[in-house]
C-alpha cells in the first residue's frame, strides 16, 4: 500500500543584488495589500489569485502579515554545480513595474543537504514566500509517495487530552506510556506572560511582546515532534498500527464551561495528529483517525457505561468494579474500535486470546460470554491471530 507524504523544506535566499531585493519587497508588500482587500494591487497574475483565496479563507487581520504563495506551476528550483555563487537556484515569479507585467527571477538558495533529494520539479506543490528577522525564506512544499505496510503485528492506541498531550497503549498487553507533559506547561506559563502584558505599562508590555515573539509556538511545536518520536519508536518494537482519537468537532460540539474549555480547546490535537500521521507514514506503517465518540465513558472491559469519574484522572466501573486510568482507559477503547469491535462488548471479543492462571476470577456477561476479572497485565493478553492483516484499513 502507498501513502502521499507532504514535506516542508525551508530553504533561504542569499547573495541577493539590490534589483532582485528590490523586487521581492515589493512582491511582497503588494501581496499584503491585496490580502487585506487592495484590489488594484500590482501582482504576478497568479500570486494575486492566492491572495484572493487567502482573503476570503482566513480573512486576516488588518496588522498581520500572510505568507506569499507561490503556485507550483510558477515555480522551479534547479542545481547547478558550474556557478560559482550557489549550486541551487530558485525561479520566483514577481511583479515587474518596469514592464507593467508579471515576470520571474532566478535567486541563489541555501538548501538542507538532508532535504536535497526531496527537490524535483514533480514533487513540488504550492509554496510560500516568507520573511522573518529580515531574512527572505521559501518554504518549498514536496509530496511524494511512500510504501506503508498494510500487515501489523499489534495495534497502539493514542488519546489525546489536556494534562498529557498523547497516551499511547498497546491492545495486546495494556502496556501504557504517557507523552508530552510540558505541553500544557508551556502553554500556561505563555498565558501568565500574556496576562501580565495586560496589565503592564505600554512600553514595558511592548518588550515582552517582542521578547516573546513566536516562542511558544515553537516551543510546543518541538514538544509535540518528540512526542509523535516516542510514538513512532513504540509502535516500531512491535510492529504495530498506529490508531488516534479523532478530536474533529472538540472545540464545538463540547462546551463545558470557560475553565474546562481553556484547557482543551487551545490544545494543539489537530497539529500533532498531522505530524503523527506524517511521521508514521515515513516510517512505512499506517496511521488513522478513530470515532472517539463514548471511548471516555465506556469500561474497557466489560463495555459497561455505568462509570464516573469523581477524580478527573480516574474511571470507575460500577459493573465490573473497574479502576483505571482514565486516559488508559480511552486508549484501550480506541484500539478496540479501530479493530471493528463494539466497544460496550468485553474485550475477550476483539479477537483476543487469554492465559488462564491458576487462580482466575471469570466475570459473566449478560449474553453468556464470560471475561476474566483479572488485571492483563496479569493474565497475559495476546492476539489471537499472531499477525493479523487488518481488513479495515486496506
Amino acid at each position: 500500500m502507498r501513502c502521499e507524504v507532504t514535506t516542508t523544506v525551508r530553504v533561504k535566499l542569499h547573495s541577493l543584488t539590490e534589483r532582485k531585493a528590490r523586487l521581492i519587497e515589493r512582491e511582497y508588500t503588494a501581496f499584503q495589500d491585496a490580502v487585506h482587500g487592495d484590489d488594484d494591487a500590482n501582482l504576478y497574475s497568479a500570486t494575486k489569485q492566492q491572495a484572493g483565496k487567502v482573503q476570503s479563507n482566513k480573512n486576516p487581520r488588518e496588522d498581520t502579515e500572510q505568507p506569499v504563495v507561490l503556485r507550483n506551476d510558477c515555480i522551479t528550483i534547479d542545481h547547478d554545480e558550474d556557478t560559482v555563487l550557489s549550486s541551487w537556484w530558485f525561479k520566483l515569479p514577481v511583479y515587474n513595474p518596469g514592464r507593467e507585467r508579471g515576470d520571474s527571477i532566478w535567486v541563489p538558495v541555501h538548501v538542507p543537504e538532508k532535504d536535497t533529494h526531496l527537490l524535483t520539479d514533480k514533487h513540488i506543490r504550492d509554496s510560500e514566500l516568507v520573511r522573518r528577522d529580515g531574512e527572505w525564506y521559501v518554504h518549498l512544499v514536496c509530496k511524494r509517495s511512500v510504501a506503508v505496510a498494510d500487515e501489523y503485528d499489534d495495534v497502539l492506541a493514542v488519546d489525546m487530552g489536556a494534562k498529557w498531550i498523547a497516551v499511547s497503549t498497546f491492545l495486546s498487553d495494556r502496556e501504557t506510556k504517557f507523552h508530552g507533559a510540558d505541553v500544557r506547561r508551556i502553554r500556561e506559563h505563555y498565558k501568565q506572560l500574556r496576562k501580565s502584558i495586560g496589565k503592564a505599562k505600554v512600553r514595558s508590555g511592548a518588550q515582552v511582546i517582542e521578547r516573546i515573539g513566536d516562542k511558544e509556538s515553537r516551543t510546543v511545536e518541538h514538544e509535540l515532534h518528540q512526542a509523535a518520536n516516542e510514538l513512532i519508536a513504540r509502535a516500531r518494537e512491535r510492529n504495530a498500527v498506529i490508531v488516534f482519537g479523532d478530536m474533529t468537532g472538540l472545540r464545538f460540539d463540547n462546551d463545558k464551561g470557560r475553565y474546562v474549555n481553556d484547557k482543551t480547546h487551545k490544545m494543539p490535537y489537530a497539529k500533532l495528529a498531522n505530524i503523527l500521521t506524517y511521521k508514521a507514514h515515513l516510517d512505512g506503517r499506517e496511521c488513522l483517525p478513530i470515532n472517539e465518540a463514548d471511548t471516555s465513558v465506556t469500561c474497557w472491559r466489560c463495555g459497561s457505561q455505568h462509570t464516573s469519574r469523581d477524580v478527573q484522572g480516574r474511571v470507575e466501573c460500577h459493573d465490573c468494579e473497574l479502576e483505571d486510568n482514565a486516559d488508559k482507559n480511552g486508549a484501550s477503547n480506541i484500539g478496540k474500535r479501530a479493530v471493528g469491535k463494539d466497544i460496550q462488548s468485553p474485550l475477550s471479543t476483539v479477537g483476543a486470546v487469554v492465559a488462564q492462571p491458576e487462580t482466575q476470577v471469570v466475570l459473566e456477561g449478560t449474553s453468556g460470554e464470560t471475561e476474566p476479572a483479572n488485571s492483563p497485565e496479569d493474565v497475559g493478553l495476546t492476539l489471537s491471530e499472531g499477525s493479523p492483516r487488518l481488513q479495515s484499513w486496506e
